[in-house]
């Protein structure tokens, strides 16, 4: 039954792009994304490696065709830049987002050293608005109490300190979910030698975040931020970007969302569903998300 619940939603959610919306939300594919939930969570590690993502189902996995360049270029060739994105969940006790990203680059681009500047260079961003309730209209550099912009880069010695960071322009003050290592993350670089070079060539990178989400997260830290309980069936405002420089600053932004707007904007950002582990059968053939994609082409 919730096979095929979950494929009469997806056909409704296609059709409604066919026929348009007037949703806010702005879905590079024209449909919506998906994170799947994790079935051992116990199983899990942060390394930047995806052997313990064998669970989930390819079908679900995000790459360059479902994403949009919000610089307006075409999207690079694959040669150039190739992406796989995997979006996971868990529900309570452990109540976390999961996210692997794999990067295959032509070229890797870390040569600025400023936290907040990441998105001149090769790096990755995971924007939020847990409540999906849209509305935020602030500034790039407003307190991101209802619209997080988290962003995670390459550390080397001599360059970034870190891999994970609160960007835009926040006070010290906002750092802390990373700073008391509620936001983990890892990075993975492929050949290992490229790490700590300003730029390497023909480069795989590895990212992995497990966090928490909090709606709203404020600058008093974790007793004054409400945490937000992910459950089957919700659909959460987030994005996931890529920023790809080539040397000499960035050259192209690939998101899940349309207009970079969509970094500080919620009501531009895109829009993934939390699939409980009976939604999302790999047995099913053919695929759900599959039967969606053919129905757009």
């Amino acid at each position: 039954m919730r096979k095929k619940w979950l494929m009469l939603a997806l056909v409704v959610l296609a059709l409604g792009l066919l026929v348009g919306s007037g949703e806010a939300y702005e879905n590079a594919n024209g449909v919506g994304y998906f994170a799947l939930q994790v079935p051992n969570p116990a199983a899990m590690r942060l390394d930047g490696l995806d052997s313990d993502w064998a669970w989930f189902d390819p079908a679900y996995i995000v790459g360059p065709d479902q994403m949009a360049n919000t610089l307006g270029n075409p999207i690079p060739p694959k040669s150039d830049i190739d992406i796989a994105i995997k979006a996971g969940w868990t529900p309570e006790p452990d109540n976390q987002l999961y996210v692997f990203v794999k990067v295959v680059d032509d070229s890797l681009n870390v040569d600025t050293t400023v936290m907040d500047n990441g998105w001149q260079d090769d790096n990755m961003e995971i924007i939020l608005d847990p409540d999906h309730a849209g509305g935020w209209h602030e500034a790039a550099d407003a307190l991101r109490t209802g619209h997080q912009q988290w962003t995670f880069s390459v550390a080397t010695p001599g360059g970034y300190p870190q891999i994970a960071w609160l960007r835009f322009n926040q006070p010290p003050t906002m750092q802390w979910a990373i700073n008391e290592g509620l936001v983990k993350a890892a990075v993975n670089v492929d050949p290992p030698a490229a790490r700590g070079l300003t730029m390497a060539a023909n480069v795989t990178v590895g990212y992995e975040v497990t966090m928490p989400c909090w709606d709203p997260y404020m600058p008093d830290g974790l007793a004054a931020s409400t945490r937000w309980v992910l459950r089957s069936g919700q659909t959460l405002g987030m994005s996931v970007t890529l920023d790809e420089a080539d040397g000499g600053g960035r050259t192209d932004q690939l998101s899940t969302h349309i207009k970079e707007t969509g970094a500080h904007d919620s009501d531009f950002t895109s829009e993934f569903t939390l699939l409980a582990t009976g939604e999302y059968a790999t047995s099913v053939e053919p695929s759900s998300w599959g039967a969606v994609k053919a129905l757009l082409q």
